[in-house]
């Protein structure tokens, strides 16, 4: 894995921290070129960083100790408000984490931005590495297995509601980005706290979650049993699978468990998403009953 470092002198970030703001008015800006090659994916593969937007998202990310080698300020926020105290304090706490802050015009900042109305904050983060030594670690901790599932709203909205069950994350080959700047947003500071193991395929997490283990359950509206009628408590690999083509065969094949969400009304399905967080919520209550 390459890692990028921001190029120091190029409108460097400490004139951000003391006072003496350069401003980058070129799209051509060495950094400004960074963050944009940090838009696709193959970018974000060859440097080991993505793009966060937002002040909210920066604040937990400094909050969280994330590794944020650059980060960009609007001079001006859209519309052409001038930019208040808040952003200059958010930038004086990301200089003394280390991070090289810059300051651009409302034009370079939007050739950076992936969002239609950019809120005039936008920063680099380093994608922790995690391995399956780390993530197993916690004894009876859940895991979430997303295989395959495409959407980056959906991938970021299943971190976020992960996270807020303890869940650990596995993404199967073929799962869209996490670090994909929808799939961020939508994840709304999760990436931040919660591991996330890349597998090859559903027969090398098969092999992992059983040597760790875990009981697979695959999630499927289809069929199978009640989760409520269902042992989610512990040790539990729930699948979430492909929102068209569900889950993989090798899954069903090695599952303990396969698990749905009652719907006693007319819809045939729910959003991956939504079922996810049924079901992880059943887990917790489970867990906290069972104590």
């Amino acid at each position: 894995m390459v890692f990028f470092a921001a190029p120091r002198g190029d409108c460097g970030s400490k004139q951000g921290c003391d006072g003496a703001r350069a401003k980058i008015t070129s799209v051509d800006n060495r950094t400004v070129r960074l963050a944009k090659r940090l838009l696709p994916k193959k970018g974000r593969d060859r440097s080991g960083l993505y793009l966060l937007e937002g002040p909210k998202l920066l604040s937990e990310a400094l909050a969280c100790d994330a590794e944020i080698p650059f980060a960009f300020f609007c001079e001006e926020t859209p519309g052409g408000v001038s930019r208040h105290e808040a952003p200059a304090r958010l930038a004086e706490r990301a200089c003394d984490a280390g991070a090289d802050v810059f300051w651009a015009t409302e034009r370079v900042f939007r050739c950076m931005a992936d969002t239609e109305t950019p809120q005039g904050v936008l920063a680099a983060v380093k994608r922790p590495v995690c391995d399956a030594a780390g993530f197993f670690s916690r004894p009876g901790a859940g895991v979430l297995v997303l295989d395959r599932v495409q959407d980056p709203r959906n991938v970021g909205s299943l971190i976020r509601t992960a996270d807020a069950a303890g869940f650990g994350v596995m993404a199967i080959a073929g799962t869209g980005d996490p670090y994909a700047p929808r799939a961020v947003r939508a994840a709304a500071g999760a990436l931040f706290r919660t591991p996330v193991l890349f597998v090859r395929d559903a027969d090398a997490a098969v092999v992992l979650l059983t040597a760790a283990g875990k009981r697979v359950a695959v999630a499927d509206a289809r069929g199978g049993t009640s989760c409520y009628a269902s042992d989610l408590a512990r040790d539990v690999a729930l699948v979430i699978g492909n929102e068209g083509g569900g889950p993989s065969r090798a899954f069903t094949a090695a599952a303990s468990l396969v698990v749905r969400v009652p719907m006693p009304g007319g819809a045939e399905s729910l959003n991956a998403a939504a079922a996810a967080a049924v079901l992880l919520f059943e887990s917790v209550r489970q867990r906290a009953a069972a104590k």
